[in-house]
């Protein structure tokens, strides 16, 4: 049974985001995080993901190691916005790995990450998500 849990840092509705990215990735979804300048939540873990830790601890450990800098997308967010003219804002950002595509929509000061399997169609996703937490 995949992993949930109820959302707590972000102003924006977190469990529609996740019901609705749930609805449309089905099984292709693997991670769903709400996160803010000093922190973040796990809110969904698929099975798949669940499965690779010994224990809910040592996930969440692992976690706290991936999202220790969760504030530099705010930073980058910025800095983008102040290199390129006229790029209209930055919406996300996203990083293709083998295993997995990791997305994090940002907004003003807080953000959604989520992960899915490759060929995950990223634009259609960013622009759901975008859809609900702006």
């Amino acid at each position: 049974m995949p992993v949930v849990n109820e959302p707590s840092l972000v102003s924006f509705d977190a469990n529609r985001a996740m019901e609705v990215l749930r609805e449309t990735l089905g099984d292709d979804l693997l991670v769903v995080v709400e996160y803010d300048r000093d922190g973040f939540n796990t809110l969904y873990v698929a099975d798949v993901i669940r499965a690779l830790y010994p224990d809910e601890g040592a996930m969440q450990e692992h976690f706290a190691g991936i999202h220790a800098y969760v504030y530099l997308d705010f930073t980058e967010r910025e800095l983008f916005e102040d290199l390129f003219i006229e790029s209209g804002g930055t919406r996300a950002f996203v990083t293709y790995m083998v295993n997995l595509v990791a997305i994090r929509v940002v907004r003003e000061t807080e953000g959604l990450f989520l992960s899915a399997v490759p060929g995950t169609p990223v634009t259609e996703l960013v622009e759901l998500v975008e859809g609900i937490i702006r």
